[in-house]
């Protein structure tokens, strides 16, 4: 099991199908329990919206998120283009686009951002707003300062097999994971271009009242039931616990 690109994955030792329901229903649960273990927070996309920001009135577009772990609001901003680029029967060249839409270049770090998702791109560089909601299905990570993500460092989180092993099975204590290539000691401010950031969102966690789900697998005694020891109830994938299920695929 791991985290790639944002997206939670799992592949059995037993080479058995993962339950579509139970996956339905309890990704985000896996992956809160990998990122509360871990000590790591990741963003959730809930929306955008445009506009012009700070003393300049930059053009821009602010992505808005919920942290995983504390389901506190982040933002981030990338600098974008709000006007008509030739003139088309829509209006002519300059003219402001339609509320909600927004273009950017090829060089864009919005574009780049982009493209570190893996996800599809809009037939036109000014269609982004038609596939904005793609990025729900992803889990992101980044550099944050109060309430703000830096934009340059937001990414698709990313978390091997055995970093999700040792946090979710238990198999060794007291170990942290950072994702790399970002900087502590900074200060907010309202363009994308401004100073790096302190990384909150990955950092240990200490504060979380996320509960904490590792539990220790049961042991199995020659698969003879202690006396008094009830019958263990094989339930349905999506009434089972993460644990659970891990257990069930592990003694397989």
């Amino acid at each position: 099991m791991s985290i790639e690109l944002g997206r939670l994955v799992i592949q059995p030792a037993s080479g058995k199908p993962v339950p579509p329901e139970w996956l339905d229903q309890k990704t985000l649960e896996v992956c809160r329990s990998v990122l509360t273990s871990i000590g790591v927070d990741a963003f959730r996309y809930a929306g955008y919206s445009t506009g012009r920001y700070g003393e300049h009135k930059s053009a821009g577009v602010t992505l808005r998120f919920t942290s995983v772990l504390t389901g506190e609001p982040a933002y981030a901003i990338f600098n974008v283009d709000l006007t008509r680029k030739r003139t088309t029967a829509g209006g002519k060249a300059g003219a402001p686009l339609p509320a909600g839409e927004f273009r950017v270049g090829e060089r864009s770090r919005f574009y780049k951002f982009w493209l570190s998702t893996g996800l599809p791109l809009p037939e036109r560089m000014q269609r982004f707003h038609k596939c904005m909601g793609k990025l729900s299905s992803i889990l992101l990570a980044g550099a944050v300062s109060r309430d703000r993500l830096e934009a340059q460092s937001l990414q698709p989180l990313t978390i091997t097999a055995d970093q999700v092993r040792l946090a979710v099975l238990g198999h060794k204590e007291g170990t942290t994971w950072a994702q790399p290539g970002h900087k502590k000691g900074t200060t907010s401010g309202h363009k994308e271009t401004a100073p790096a950031q302190s990384l909150r969102g990955l950092q240990r966690n200490q504060t979380t009242c996320v509960a904490n789900h590792e539990n220790k697998l049961t042991r199995r005694c020659d698969n003879k039931a202690l006396p008094n020891t009830p019958i263990p109830i094989h339930r349905p994938p999506q009434e089972q616990s993460m644990d659970e299920w891990l257990e069930a695929y592990s003694s397989n």
